[in-house]
């Protein structure tokens, strides 16, 4: 086990440089940690791992820049593991990466529909369970979008080929849920919209100009804690350039509503 500290990675949650983001603060968001979460299977698979490889992610605690964290690593069976635990040894984070998606895992989907933008959406889970986004575009621009990576181990491999980090592509997903739900002015951090896990296919390398499309929907909404009382958003998420798939992802938030949760079962 080493030690580790948090470093705030300058990724901005607008990939496709249409809006103003604001101050990046301490709070190290969940596609950012999977800027540190590659260096393994990079190291390991090369680039078999960045062209076609997978990343699941769950996010257990808050991490902050600056702070101290113990990492545990694994390389067993085809599996790259790496847990960071805070100073009490409460897991914050645990990623697993592998040459291909796990056979007993819930398979990624491909998003096809395409609705023309529409009302915002109400946090709530009967108008998110099964709603279709918007289509996002965006440009991959290999010198602005890779820059959030230098310092970092595998920033080299990324960087000379011009290929777009699984982190990068991951922004976008959180882009549609800023940009279709309502949050009336409710903060969407502190409770209220939480990001637990992300798993992402690689499928091709999208390279330096091409235009990505992102089609998304969230698939479905799955109820978490002791007496189910919070609700998570499963947002199933398809990129391409053109024709071709390049990745496909599945970002999940546990999120609070002014809905009434069910009634706690009788002891």
């Amino acid at each position: 086990m080493t030690t580790f500290i948090a470093r705030q990675l300058p990724l901005r949650p607008f990939p496709h440089g249409t809006e103003t983001p604001g101050p990046l603060g301490d709070h190290i968001m969940g596609m950012a940690v999977l800027g540190w979460l590659t260096e393994r299977p990079v190291a390991t698979w090369g680039e078999q791992w960045m062209r076609s490889g997978f990343l699941h992610a769950t996010f257990s605690r808050a991490i902050a820049g600056g702070q101290h964290l113990m990492t545990e690593e694994s390389d067993a069976s085809g599996l790259v593991s790496t847990t960071y635990r805070d100073a009490q040894g409460r897991v914050c984070v645990a990623g697993t990466a592998t040459l291909t998606a796990s056979a007993d895992g819930e398979p990624l989907v491909d998003v096809r529909d395409v609705v023309p933008r529409s009302p915002l959406l109400a946090p709530r889970a009967t108008d998110l369970d099964g709603a279709t986004m918007p289509p996002l575009t965006f440009t991959f621009d290999a010198a602005r979008d890779l820059a959030f990576l230098d310092g970092q181990p595998d920033a080299p491999e990324w960087q000379r080929r011009g290929w777009a980090h699984p982190a990068w592509l991951g922004t976008a997903s959180n882009a549609v849920i800023m940009g279709n739900i309502d949050f009336d002015g409710r903060p969407t951090s502190s409770g209220r919209w939480l990001q637990v896990s992300a798993d992402i296919a690689l499928v091709a390398p999208v390279v330096d100009g091409e235009v990505v499309e992102l089609r998304s929907r969230i698939g479905r909404i799955t109820r978490r804690g002791r007496h189910d009382q919070h609700h998570v958003a499963h947002l199933e998420c398809t990129y391409r350039v053109g024709a071709r798939v390049v990745a496909r992802l599945r970002n999940s938030f546990v999120f609070a509503t002014d809905e009434p949760s069910p009634a706690p079962p009788h002891p």
